[in-house]
């Protein structure tokens, strides 16, 4: 596919192997995009591939400064650059926090913050001033939901870094997506449901909107936003929110 509202358009999805970021890859060819995928797991990969049937994909821990260095470069090179880098790759507990322990804090902070900003320096190195790095953050910063308060919190410190990555590169633009509850996705199983029932009542008692997305619908409302983001590079569209509408 060649046209549509982001033909032409080289675009890096990191976390893709499924729900949002897979939805969105098949959404970004959809709109006539050229899309590189990257997760760990390489045989989830090639499933999104083969199932679009278009783009690429190139495995790498997004943990890992040379792997993000890695991802990035090939995917530039298998594109001929890139105008978008999108982070998706999420994770996320469901614990007291008198509960959560170093080594769980050490992995929320890892993917949910240190992966973000490892896969923004890499992506800059391939882009030119109208080329945009967006995240996706969630709207349990603002809830401060019970029981996932160090995934609220990791959450919290990647909104931190992406008011800092404006200000120091105040050249380039970048995009907070505030997501709200949406499934199917892989993210639910990282959570633990022993404590899933537990939750909703404390979140229906702090009356916090529940309500669910499709990632599929997720995914073509991204890419067409983010295309619009894209047409209009003297125009810094800062923030994007993303949520299920109540009945």
């Amino acid at each position: 596919m060649t046209e549509g509202p982001l033909a032409g358009r080289r675009v890096l999805v990191v976390g893709a192997s499924s729900g949002i970021g897979a939805a969105l890859a098949k959404a970004v060819v959809m709109a006539g995009g050229d899309v590189c995928v990257s997760a760990r797991r390489a045989e989830k990969l090639q499933a999104v591939i083969d199932g679009i049937g278009a783009g690429h994909a190139v495995p790498g821990d997004a943990t890992s400064p040379d792997d993000a260095r890695r991802v990035a470069a090939a995917a530039a090179e298998a594109m001929g650059g890139l105008d978008l880098m999108v982070y998706v790759a999420g994770y996320g507990v469901l614990q007291p926090q008198v509960e959560t322990d170093p080594e769980v804090w050490g992995k929320l902070f890892a993917v949910n913050v240190f992966g973000a900003n490892l896969a923004a320096a890499a992506a800059l190195n391939h882009m030119d001033r109208d080329g945009v790095c967006a995240f996706v953050s969630s709207r349990t910063v603002e809830d401060a939901n019970a029981l996932f308060g160090s995934y609220s919190a990791s959450k919290a410190a990647l909104d931190q870094c992406i008011r800092t990555w404006r200000v120091e590169h105040p050249d380039r633009r970048f995009v907070r997506i505030v997501m709200g509850n949406c499934q199917p996705t892989d993210f639910a199983e990282h959570m633990g449901y022993e404590l899933l029932g537990d939750a909703l009542h404390a979140w229906a008692e702090q009356a916090i909107p529940g309500g669910m997305m499709h990632v599929d619908d997720v995914g073509e409302a991204l890419a067409r936003s983010l295309a619009v983001v894209l047409d209009h590079p003297d125009i810094d569209a800062s923030e994007l929110k993303l949520d299920a509408r109540r009945d």
